[in-house]
């Protein structure tokens, strides 16, 4: 009756062993049968490591926009007084502008910065888990982190930088008949507003299709464009950076 009772604790060691590789389900985002048969361990670690990545472009994205248009709006608002009544109209109008551009960066964060922490705190809190535990947790938030940045380019995006350049325009134009400053305002909103927009990071987008499809290889390279104040002694400005 040995080989009985050896035969037992086998069975209750491997039933006490957390699960592994392809013993995790993937129902939170779905994929590949490729993506089943990976470890536990190298599916957190993709996640991880692609958040931490693309939480970091998100918050230079973050500041850097979030500087621009507070410059922006403190110069406008500065310079008005200092000028003329029809001119300072035109500054109080840009420099309210600059800020609802500040909006979005401050009371709408990207989620990923902080999802990023939130992942590491899991990992820290009980680092003895079931690694599935801990890996559909990570899943939960790589899939609301793409659905966030995707929101974030949507036509939804687009659309309200438009309605809300063609609103100044008018205000500038109908409302005080300075039509050219209004064209101005137009086309330096719309560029700047886009801008904006296709530079926000889309790294967990990203991150899930090749998770979903078990890539875990090094990211493909794609165009991909930034900007940032320039302040030098002789000369400020934006500078806009395209990287492929």
């Amino acid at each position: 009756m040995g080989w009985f009772w050896r035969v037992i604790g086998v069975v209750l060691v491997l039933s006490a062993r957390p699960a592994q590789g392809g013993e995790c389900t993937v129902s939170l985002v779905g994929g590949e049968p490729a993506l089943q048969r990976l470890n536990a361990d190298v599916r957190l670690d993709f996640i991880h490591e692609r958040l931490r990545v693309d939480a970091r472009h998100a918050r230079i994205w973050s500041y850097s926009w979030g500087t621009i248009y507070s410059a922006v709006a403190t110069g406008q608002f500065v310079a008005a007084p200092l000028v003329s009544h029809a001119s300072g109209l035109d500054l109080y109008v840009g420099g309210g502008a600059a800020l609802i551009g500040v909006i979005p960066v401050v009371f709408t964060p990207l989620k990923v910065m902080g999802d990023e922490e939130r992942l590491d705190e899991l990992e820290a809190e009980n680092p003895q888990a079931d690694p599935c535990a801990t890996l559909a947790q990570a899943e939960k938030l790589l899939t609301r982190d793409a659905a966030n940045e995707a929101r974030g380019q949507s036509l939804l995006f687009h659309g309200g930088n438009v309605v809300l350049n063609v609103g100044l325009f008018l205000v500038l134009g109908a409302g005080f008949g300075h039509w050219t400053s209004a064209t101005i305002s137009l086309l330096t909103g719309l560029a700047t507003g886009e801008v904006m927009i296709f530079t926000q990071p889309v790294g967990a987008v990203e991150a899930l299709r090749d998770y979903r499809r078990g890539d875990f290889g090094t990211p493909s390279a794609r165009v991909r464009m930034g900007i940032a104040p320039l302040l030098a002694k002789d000369r400020s400005g934006l500078v806009l950076s395209v990287t492929f």
